[in-house]
C-alpha cells in the first residue's frame, strides 16, 4: 500500500483523529507536537511539544503564524499541506528540517482538516513527530517577561473595557447585549452536551406607579436595589441582567424546568419580604421557560416572556412557568471539536449516580474549554470556563470521597491523597495561569490528561467494584478537599 493510500485508510477510519486526542494527551516526553490554526494562519491551540519544536520553549504559539516562528525555507512547503487540505484532502504531510536549538531535526509534519457543523473547514490541525532521538533540551532563561506583562496588562485593558461595554451603567448588571452573548454560548453547550438550560424574566410590579409617586430617583434607587438583591441571592454560574425599563433577566445554567421554578420562587418571595428605600415593600412578577434542542434564542424568550405575561395578568406577585416544549427530531448533531472531542462512553460508568455525574461533567467541562480556545472566545469567557471546570474538579473529588468511603474501599485514604496532589497541582498551575505563565492550553492538558485520562479513566477503576458491590450514594456530604 502506498503512503497516500495508507493515510487516506487511517483518516477514513478515524485513526488519525485520534493522533489529534492523543498528542493533545500525551505529556511533552512523548514526543509529539499538536497545534490547531485558524484559517487566517493564527494557532488557537498547541501542547508543550509542539511549542518546544517551534518556539524553542520562548514564548507560547497560540496568536502566532508559522511565518513568525519558522525560515522562509519551511513555508513553501507548509503552505503546500495547507492548499492541499483547503482542497479538500484528508490529510498532507511533509518531511521537514525543523530548526531546533542548535540543531536541525527532521520531522513528520502531517496536516488535517477540522471541520465545522457545516462541514465546511474551520481550522487546520498538525501533528509533529520529530523522527530522530534528540537530547533534551535545557531549560531556557525567561527573557520576555516584560512582554508577558506588557501583554497580560494589554488584556487586563481588554477585559475592563468589555466590562464597561457590556454592563447597564444604572444598576451595573450585565446589559442586553452582553446577556444575548452569554445566552448564545449557552445554548450552544446544551446543544453539544445536552446540559439543560433555563431563563427568568423579572418584572418589577407596578413601577410606573412608583415612579410617579416618589419620583424618577427613587425608582432608580429601587432599581439599583432590586438588582443588588437579587445578585445576592442567585447562584454562581447564573448570570443576571437588566433587560429594559424595570425587566430583568437570568441564565440558569444547568437547570432544569422544575428546579429553575424553585429558583424564581425562592427569588419572588426574598423580594416581596425585603423592605426598600422610600417605597417600604415591593413586589415582582416572574417568567420562566427551559431551553428546548433546537430552540432560537427569540423562540426561547418568547416562551418565558409569555409566562411572565400569564404571571402579570393572573394578579402579579407569582411565578408563571412555560409549559415543555415538543422535542423536534431534527436537532442538528454537534460536530465543530469532534476531531478533539473527548467522547463518553457507557464503559466509564462506575453505577454510582452521583460519581458518574460528576465524570460526565467533567468530559463536558473538558470540551467545552476546548471549544472555546478553537473558537478564539474573548479572555473572559474562557476566563469564566476554567473556574467552573476548576469548581466541579473539587465537587466532583468531594463527592466522591463520600462515595467511596461509604462503599468500603480500602483504598479510600490513598485516593484522597490523589485528589489532594491533583487539587494542589490545579491551584498552582492556575496561579501561573492568571499571572500569565501557562497558557489556556496547559489548563486544558492537566484537564484532559492529568484529571480525566489518569486520573478519571485509571485510578478511578480501582474502586468500581466496591463501589457497584455496595450501591450507595450518600447525601449530604458537599464539602469541597483542600489543599
Amino acid at each position: 500500500m502506498s503512503d497516500e493510500a495508507l493515510t487516506r485508510a487511517l483518516a477514513d477510519g478515524g485513526v488519525i483523529r485520534m493522533a489529534g486526542l492523543l498528542s493533545l494527551l500525551m505529556p511533552a516526553s512523548a514526543g509529539v507536537g499538536f497545534g490547531v490554526k485558524g484559517l487566517d494562519g493564527r494557532y488557537r491551540l498547541a501542547n508543550r511539544e509542539m511549542e518546544r519544536l517551534l518556539c524553542q520553549g520562548a514564548t507560547r504559539l497560540a496568536g502566532r503564524s508559522e511565518s513568525d516562528v519558522l525560515p522562509a525555507r519551511l513555508l513553501a512547503q507548509l503552505a503546500r499541506c495547507d492548499q492541499r487540505i483547503i482542497d479538500g484532502a484528508l490529510a498532507a504531510y511533509e518531511e521537514v528540517e525543523l530548526p531546533v536549538g542548535c540543531r536541525i531535526r527532521q520531522c513528520l509534519w502531517l496536516k488535517l482538516p477540522v471541520l465545522g457543523a457545516d462541514q465546511e473547514l474551520q481550522s487546520i490541525a498538525s501533528i509533529i513527530h520529530e523522527v530522530t532521538p534528540s537530547p533534551e533540551i535545557p531549560a531556557m532563561q525567561q527573557t520576555l517577561d516584560r512582554l508577558r506583562q506588557a501583554n497580560q496588562e494589554l488584556q487586563q485593558t481588554v477585559v475592563e473595557l468589555e466590562q464597561v461595554a457590556g454592563t447597564d451603567k444604572l444598576t451595573g448588571a450585565w446589559n442586553r447585549r452582553r446577556i444575548e452573548e452569554c445566552v448564545r454560548s449557552e445554548m450552544d453547550r446544551l446543544n453539544r452536551y445536552d446540559q439543560p438550560l433555563s431563563l427568568l424574566v423579572v418584572d418589577i410590579d407596578h413601577f410606573k406607579a412608583i415612579n410617579d409617586q416618589h419620583g424618577h430617583g427613587a425608582g432608580d434607587q429601587v432599581l439599583q436595589a432590586v438588582t443588588a438583591l437579587l445578585q445576592s441571592r442567585l447562584r454562581g454560574t447564573d448570570a443576571l441582567a437588566r433587560w429594559g425599563g424595570e425587566e430583568f433577566v437570568v441564565v440558569c445554567p444547568n437547570t432544569g424546568r422544575s428546579t429553575a421554578a424553585l429558583l424564581a420562587e425562592r427569588l419572588r418571595g426574598q423580594i416581596a419580604s425585603a423592605d426598600f428605600p422610600l417605597i417600604g415593600q415591593l413586589t415582582v412578577s416572574i417568567g420562566a421557560a427551559e431551553c428546548s434542542p433546537g430552540d432560537t434564542w427569540e423562540e426561547w424568550f418568547q416562551r418565558a416572556d409569555e409566562a411572565l405575561y400569564r404571571a402579570k395578568t393572573g394578579g402579579r406577585n407569582q411565578v408563571q412557568i412555560a409549559p415543555e416544549k415538543t422535542p423536534t427530531a431534527d436537532t442538528q448533531e454537534y460536530v465543530v471539536a469532534n476531531f478533539v472531542q473527548l467522547v463518553w462512553h457507557s464503559a466509564y460508568e462506575c453505577g454510582n449516580e452521583l460519581v458518574d455525574r460528576g465524570h460526565r461533567q467533567l468530559f463536558a467541562d473538558a470540551n467545552e474549554l476546548l471549544s472555546a480556545i478553537l473558537g478564539e472566545r474573548e479572555a473572559s469567557r474562557v476566563d469564566t470556563i476554567v473556574d467552573t471546570l476548576t469548581a466541579d474538579v473539587l465537587q466532583h473529588f468531594a463527592d466522591e470521597e463520600a462515595v467511596i468511603r461509604a462503599a468500603g474501599y480500602p483504598g479510600a485514604a490513598e485516593h484522597v491523597v490523589l485528589h489532594r496532589q491533583l487539587v494542589t497541582q490545579a491551584r498552582r498551575l492556575l496561579d501561573d495561569y492568571r499571572a500569565g505563565k501557562q497558557g489556556v492550553g496547559d489548563v486544558f492538558q492537566f484537564l484532559a490528561y492529568d484529571v480525566v485520562t489518569r486520573h478519571m479513566l485509571g485510578a478511578d477503576r480501582e474502586f468500581f467494584p466496591f463501589v457497584r458491590a455496595h450501591g450507595a450514594m450518600p447525601a449530604g456530604n458537599r464539602e469541597a478537599p483542600s489543599a
